[in-house]
């Protein structure tokens, strides 16, 4: 009754730990990144609010180029995540037996 359930405990059924670590440092990098480019969205709007209303392109502000840029590095990094995985899966042999392997 008391035994920790792999519900409770997600490494408990961690068949391949290497896979799930390679993965883990590539979504700490690619949080990293994206971190660093939202630090400077939000410290140009709190320390340089002039520049963020500057034209930039098409006559549409920086804040605006900015954030809609952000929104779609945010869809960026999540496929260089999926691929990242794919990779570390292929590398470390973390195919699962879900896939197709006896």
């Amino acid at each position: 009754m008391n035994e920790p359930s792999s519900r409770s405990n997600p490494a408990a059924g961690d068949d391949h730990p290497e896979v799930s670590a390679a993965n883990a440092r590539a979504g700490l990098v690619l949080f990293f990144i994206y971190l660093a480019f939202y630090a400077g969205f939000v410290g140009l709007a709190a320390f340089a609010p002039a520049a963020m209303g500057r034209s930039v392109l098409a006559g549409v502000n920086l804040a605006i180029t900015y954030g809609m840029c952000l929104i779609l590095g945010a869809f960026v990094v999540a496929a260089l995540y999926m691929w990242a995985c794919a990779r570390n899966a292929r590398l470390y042999g973390g195919a699962s037996s879900a896939e197709g392997d006896p």
